[in-house]
């Protein structure tokens, strides 16, 4: 199993390759019913030895099956939305427990869900050396980590893009493509007062206006991201500025800066709508939200992570163990030290996150994440339920799990306002892992009993939620 498509386009030729087209199906969502049923029926029928797929493959029939590989298991795609919104790591989990098969589990960074099982002894660690990660990998580094740099630039760490991000963009457009990776899409994300620094609304509803560039014309325009109005006069209802600055700046606003500051060099844009599969050699700034990177023709010769905090400041639990992970799945694709390759991050020196990037030790992150996990009672150390609706409803779920051994509910509390004067709450359920199974069928009877007396009121469950905000 892989994430998505693009990864599936680089998996299925290397595994035909190793065990022949022949005894290889494909299964995907973009394949049409039929070619997807004949690759369920070659799987079903022992014709296909190896299937390979994306998210739905976990389900996929296998004769004799041997061996079960998930690639990534920390991307979301790879968590089904819909009820039960079950992982394909965990059902690849539950599979080869009943068939007697192997689990190989694979990424460049590590889950605290994985690193759970390593602790447990339920997996065994495959990983390279500290000196052979050194020797494979780029050179990474923080931007004005150090007295030196802070010297040089004495406003580095407030500044986007400091003078020691354009001097590494400099020397690896000398060597070949650059990869700049910008955490948000479009132009200029949100806005503020120039004068006091209000944020800038719009005057018709209230809602966040934002800046996208104009096809055809070289002036952005603004316009709100509620009511989709186009805001050509505006002034602060606070102070009756009328100059607004841009606080959230996207990947088109960064492309377009560090155009005008390379003249004379080819910048490339892949993002949500217009994601690019690959580039060539020659030299050019490949501007790229997280996951659209396209792979470079030999590698990059460098790569620069801009606004490391923007990932880091997410109101999740999971922020810096998803950060880490996206500035891993860049750092794959530059050149080894050996070879020129390097890698600047700009954000804080001493986030957890950036520390484990620049030694290249996501086991070590792991560890520690799940170490402060076990400490504050947070998944994966302990089996956490989310159950969000009628406030009502919520009441009685909480009477049902308290029978559950260790089993404790915090709320019902009160999310947002619903139709017909209703309140939408929700109810979080935590217990130990040794009473998973209780808890788990204790919400499976709740449930059971909702669809026996036809109860209306809306209720949904996640266990383990991949999102706990």
């Amino acid at each position: 199993m892989v994430p998505d498509v693009k990864d599936l386009a680089r998996v299925l030729p290397a595994v035909e390759r190793r065990v022949g087209r022949a005894l290889v199906a494909r299964q995907s969502a973009d394949l049409g019913p039929s070619a997807r049923y004949r690759a369920f029926l070659r799987g079903l029928r022992g014709q296909a030895r190896v299937v390979v797929g994306t998210r739905s493959t976990v389900f996929a029939p296998v004769v004799d099956l041997g061996l079960v590989c998930v690639w990534d298991d920390g991307d979301d795609l790879l968590s089904d939305p819909h009820a039960p919104y079950p992982h394909a790591r965990d059902v690849a989990a539950i599979r080869v427990t009943q068939r007697g098969a192997g689990l190989l589990l694979g990424s460049y960074a590590r889950t605290a869900e994985v690193q759970s099982w390593v602790t447990r002894g339920w997996v065994h660690a495959i990983a390279m050396t500290a000196d052979r990660a050194r020797t494979e990998a780029p050179a990474v580094r923080v931007a004005s980590d150090d007295d030196f740099a802070m010297e040089r630039d004495p406003a580095a760490r407030a500044a986007r893009l400091p003078h020691e991000a354009f001097s590494t963009v400099r020397t690896g457009l000398s060597q070949g493509p650059v990869l700049v990776q910008v955490p948000r899409a479009g132009y200029v994300v949100s806005l503020s007062c120039q004068t006091c620094r209000e944020p800038v609304r719009c005057p018709h509803c209230r809602g966040p206006l934002r800046t996208a560039a104009s096809a055809g014309s070289s002036d952005p325009i603004t316009t709100c991201t509620w009511c989709g109005r186009t805001v050509l006069a505006w002034s602060c209802p606070h102070c009756g500025g009328t100059r607004r600055r841009s606080t959230r700046v996207g990947s088109e606003r960064t492309a377009e800066e560090l155009g005008k500051a390379f003249p004379g060099t080819a910048v490339r844009q892949s993002s949500m709508g217009k994601v690019l599969a690959e580039v060539d050699s020659e030299p050019c700034l490949v501007v790229a939200t997280p996951g659209a990177e396209p792979i470079a023709e030999g590698g990059y010769a460098a790569a620069l992570l801009l606004d490391a905090s923007v990932l880091l400041n997410r109101p999740d639990l999971r922020a810096a163990e998803e950060a880490l992970r996206r500035w891993l799945l860049a750092t794959a694709l530059v050149r080894p030290a050996r070879d020129g390759g390097t890698v600047l991050a700009v954000g804080p020196s001493r986030s957890r996150a950036l520390q484990a990037l620049t030694r290249l030790d996501p086991v070590g992150f792991a560890e520690r994440e799940l170490a402060d996990r076990t400490e504050t009672d947070l998944p994966p150390a302990v089996r956490l339920a989310v159950a969000q609706g009628e406030w009502a409803a919520l009441t009685e779920l909480a009477e049902a799990v308290a029978k559950v051994p260790g089993a404790v509910a915090l709320g019902p509390a009160l999310v947002v306002p619903a139709e017909d004067d209703e309140q939408l709450a929700r109810l979080v359920i935590r217990a130990p892992l040794s009473s998973g199974p209780q808890l788990t069928d204790a919400l499976r009877a709740f449930t059971a009993g909702r669809s026996a007396r036809k109860d209306q009121r809306p209720l949904r469950i996640k266990v383990d939620p991949v999102e706990v905000g």
